[in-house]
């Protein structure tokens, strides 16, 4: 009664089978897209073969690892489905399945990945309809030819041809062994990239072929000895991988691996393949230069990588998004890992948090010079600048075009951490960021993701636009499934941001990223430089009105970063080529945008150490953006109360010694 009341319940939701369970592997491929048109990928695509066209040593391999029984069952091996039904009830969830091999065709073929009891009881009832219809042949010869064996491979004979090059039907012993372990773990089993690993699994499929009866010890002794000719695996470099990886990966999670793989859809996408080649080409040249530079042998341990993420700021649309330096050697992407500390790149936050709360401006008198900050618990900490240098009384914009640390960290001090964080999630900053005091040198982990989103709100003059990836989704008919529509949101006035990014076109035009100046860059642009302790990460984040583009530089190991002569990698030097020569090649040919000037804006030249206005224009002096209503101090007046480290509110302890420095000019701790 009870299972007539199951099948009620689930029957409408139950596929019909086809005539043959051949066609079943001719379901349409799905076809991703570049917005500049290009297919970048094919998912799904399958070339089934017949079962006299199969080894019978994988079958029988196949058939001892994943289901001894299948030959002697219905459908259900009801020993397996009892243990793993008792098990499901003691944890409370579905956590083991004692699938047979009909019941995993079924699910791969019709349900979702979701471990539900629902699911259960439909995949059993499938399995229980198919094995009634077919014979166990039709139903092997399905499975072989549907199951994924990891590098893109569907099916025993693609899969043969990736890993051995050779035919389904001409599978040695050893090489049936090592298949057959593969679906079970495509990652983990995959003998190109954990070959100790997969031998240890296919070792356990040969005992149990010998325990079902298939082969003799002296077969598998024989077999094991024997050269596995496995092929060597195809290293060509797909800088567009990263992204769509990315993005399978959401889809998957949204739709289901089964309709986003075999669904015949059509993906439209935001990735500009042009961009993305020129953004590999850079990181592969200028890393490549860095290397030589670094002692021999650093390199071979533990080699360079970059990411680097490029949105358009009028949209949000990510049009570059490179993981690593090379896809075949690394399939981490370090463009959306939120892992490695920003350095100084996080200042922008800290500064316009700071002229927000405190009413300061570009031209504010701040004073840099070594401070210690007494903390709760009788703790102290003692901040400093890279190499020792500390420039006195100078203005606020001098202060974030040199970097200096001291000033950040009395912003930091004054306006307290948490107005921080309130500032970076306003600009789309989502990861956990630490309520301290060295959140003002950036020691947070974020995502060069994330930065270069972040940086264009202040590209779009206050203006955030969620990062989005996929335009729209067609289904094999045409019909449209989804379609992105790009969503602004005014954070900030125009008036409020303009002077930072006035401030941020002086770290290009002469402050610590003035490399993109010397190499030549000559388009209106804003960006800050990012250094963490001893040079174990270089960041470049800058933008120009069309794009923003994020570059990180490091180690994976997290391993210092330092040349022959003992200099540790600056963002400067390590991030901020891979960043010019990117933008050059992406904005070729392209007009030159300035930043519109809002209302209610004036520019100033000023003394940069006294902040007082001057006449004429020297060594001294910097022009700063700043609000028409902004009136400077006479000459005659006492700066010392409009300085940062002079505030009765700070309550610090002015250290008269200099301070060995633990970090770098662009802010590490």
């Amino acid at each position: 009664m009870l299972s007539l009341l199951v099948y009620v319940n689930v029957q409408n939701d139950i596929p019909r089978l086809p005539k043959k369970l051949s066609f079943l592997n001719l379901s349409l491929p799905t076809e991703i897209y570049s917005s500049d048109g290009n297919l970048i990928k094919v998912l799904g695509r399958r070339n089934p073969v017949g079962i006299e066209e199969i080894s019978p040593h994988f079958l029988n391999a196949i058939v001892s690892v994943e289901d001894a029984r299948f030959y002697k069952h219905r459908g259900v091996a009801h020993i397996s489905l009892a243990r793993a039904l008792y098990i499901n009830l003691k944890k409370g969830r579905v956590i083991q399945g004692g699938s047979t091999i009909s019941q995993q065709l079924a699910k791969n073929l019709f349900f979702s990945f979701e471990r539900n009891w629902l699911r259960k009881v439909k995949e059993l009832l499938i399995a229980l309809q198919m094995e009634a219809s077919f014979s166990k042949q039709e139903i092997l010869e399905a499975y072989s030819n549907q199951i994924y064996f990891g590098n893109g491979a569907y099916g025993v004979e693609d899969a043969s041809k990736v890993y051995f090059g050779s035919r389904a039907k001409d599978l040695t012993l050893l090489q049936s062994a090592t298949l057959a372990g593969i679906p079970h773990a495509p990652n983990q089993a995959n003998p190109f990239s954990n070959y100790e690993r997969s031998q240890k699994r296919a070792l356990y499929i040969l005992d149990r072929m010998i325990s079902e009866g298939y082969i003799s010890s002296d077969e598998k002794t024989e077999a094991f000895n024997s050269s596995l000719n496995l092929t060597t695996p195809d290293e060509r470099a797909d800088p567009n991988q990263y992204f769509v990886d990315y993005i399978l990966d959401k889809l998957e999670k949204d739709y289901g691996k089964e309709f986003v793989y075999f669904g015949g859809l059509k993906i439209f996408t935001t990735l500009n393949t042009r961009w993305q080649k020129y953004a590999q080409e850079a990181v592969s040249n200028h890393l490549k230069f860095l290397e030589k530079s670094m002692p021999v042998g650093e390199n071979k341990r533990e080699p360079l990588q970059s990411a680097l993420v490029s949105v358009e700021n009028q949209t949000g649309a990510v049009r570059v998004m490179l993981g690593g330096r090379n896809y075949s050697y690394s399939q981490f992407n370090r463009a959306v890992s939120n892992n490695r500390m920003p350095g100084s790149s996080f200042k922008p936050f800290v500064y316009l948090t700071g002229m927000e709360t405190l009413g300061y401006h570009p031209g504010a008198v701040v004073v840099d010079e070594p401070v210690t900050f007494n903390l709760p618990g009788g703790k102290s900490w003692s901040p400093a600048n890279f190499g020792n240098k500390y420039m006195g009384n100078i203005i606020l914009k001098k202060a974030l075009m040199h970097s200096v640390n001291l000033i950040s960290a009395q912003l930091v001090w004054q306006v307290k951490p948490e107005k921080v964080i309130e500032t970076a999630r306003k600009f789309g900053i989502m990861s956990p960021l630490g309520n301290n005091l060295s959140l003002a040198l950036g020691t947070s982990g974020v995502s060069p993701l994330e930065m270069a989103a972040a940086y264009s709100v202040l590209a779009n003059l206050g203006i955030w636009n969620e990062p989005y990836f996929i335009k729209k989704i067609e289904d094999f008919n045409g019909h449209r499934l989804q379609e992105r529509f790009f969503r602004s949101v005014q954070k900030y006035s125009p008036k409020k941001i303009y002077p930072l990014v006035d401030m941020m076109k002086g770290v290009i035009e002469g402050g610590t990223g003035r490399t993109v100046k010397r190499m030549g860059f000559d388009r209106p642009a804003g960006g800050k430089t990012g250094t963490t302790n001893d040079g174990k990460d270089a960041w470049f984040i800058g933008f120009t009105k069309e794009l923003s583009t994020s570059v990180w530089v490091g180690k994976d190991n997290n391993e210092p970063m330092t040349d022959v002569n003992g200099r540790e990698m600056t963002g400067g030097r390590g991030a901020a080529p891979i960043w010019t020569f990117f933008m050059e090649k992406a904005l070729e040919g392209k007009e030159k945008k300035q930043f519109p000037v809002p209302e209610g804006i004036k520019f100033v030249s000023v003394d940069y150490q006294t902040g007082l206005p001057t006449d004429k224009p020297s060594v001294n002096s910097l022009k700063i953006a700043i609000s028409k209503e902004v009136e400077f101090p006479k000459p005659e007046e006492e700066l010392k109360e409009k300085t940062l480290s002079k505030n009765e509110e700070l309550k610090e302890e002015i250290v008269p010694k200099v301070i060995k420095p633990s970090g770098n000019e662009e802010g590490g701790l």
